[in-house]
């Protein structure tokens, strides 16, 4: 078997089988910076707008990941009814650190400005991602953006104490492509790289991560930062569920946290679909 073909294999399982949304439109520009041409996979739900809007930040430890290794998980976060815009950011090692976080609090602007055209409610904005998406997020939460809610999954909310984690997930060459040995010693304090020490910044948020993830502990770090600070939040953890779980359609824990991000999203009134696929599995 070719690389292409083992490729295409693994795309067919992470991407394979998605529900239906009404429309995609790829590749639609937010801004060009230093070479790299900001876009956004834009997935529309079935139903009648404008629709709540989820900007939405892939993971793949910075350097690696797309929208399109994405695009069955962004169908399955539309059956909530949610417009889902999955950001291409900037991406080491060509762009190291911030420029991922600079493109995502840029998209939330797009968004406020552009989202209308797209069937989106600019006024009902979410933001989201897992792994190193999952840190953007918080990172463009800690740097001030506003939103109505974050759905963060197994992410990094402080980088410093995560190193080791990082280096287990990527390896120990990879974790200095976003950020320099020089950076890690310099920059002791940021909210772009210590969102979770800024908890008073979040919006009502779900922190989603499974007991078999390494990163698991940040999860339950920023849970506990959110609680001491009074902010809604839920904390949900998936049995027999690794890193990476919401790409694994078939995997113990997959439904059973599509089924709790669409609890998260109904108790708080930003979603009015049901989820369509069996929830069997896993432990919240």
């Amino acid at each position: 078997m070719t690389a292409a073909q083992l490729l295409g294999g693994y795309d067919d399982y992470i991407n394979g089988d998605a529900p239906a949304v009404a429309h995609v439109d790829l590749q639609v520009p937010i801004r060009e910076v230093n070479g790299w041409r900001v876009t956004a996979d834009i997935h529309r739900p079935v139903g009648d707008g404008p629709f709540p809007v989820l900007v939405y930040l892939h993971g793949g430890a910075w350097i690696m990941g797309a929208p399109a290794t994405h695009r069955r998980l962004a169908a399955e976060l539309a059956q909530n009814g949610l417009l889902v815009v999955v950001v291409d950011y900037r991406r080491a090692p060509k762009h190291r650190f911030p420029g991922g976080v600079e493109d995502t609090i840029d998209a939330v602007g797009w968004v406020r400005e552009h989202i209308a055209d797209f069937g989106g409610d600019p006024a009902t904005v979410l933001i989201g991602g897992d792994s190193a998406g999952a840190n953007l997020a918080a990172a463009a939460i800690a740097s001030g953006v506003k939103v109505q809610a974050a759905l963060l999954f197994y992410g990094i909310y402080d980088v410093h104490r995560a190193l080791p984690t990082i280096a287990a997930l990527v390896g120990e060459g990879e974790n200095q492509l976003y950020l320099t040995s020089e950076d890690y010693r310099s920059i002791t304090d940021d909210p772009r790289l210590h969102p979770e020490r800024y908890p008073d910044t979040f919006p009502p948020t779900l922190v989603l991560t499974g007991d078999g993830d390494p990163a698991a502990d940040e999860s339950y770090s920023l849970a506990a930062r959110l609680g001491h600070a009074g902010i809604d939040h839920q904390l949900v953890v998936l049995a027999d569920s690794p890193h990476g779980i919401l790409q694994l359609p078939g995997a113990p824990g997959h439904g059973q946290g599509l089924a709790a991000i669409h609890d998260f999203l109904q108790r708080r009134g930003l979603t009015r679909a049901a989820p369509t696929e069996d929830t069997t599995g896993g432990s919240p």
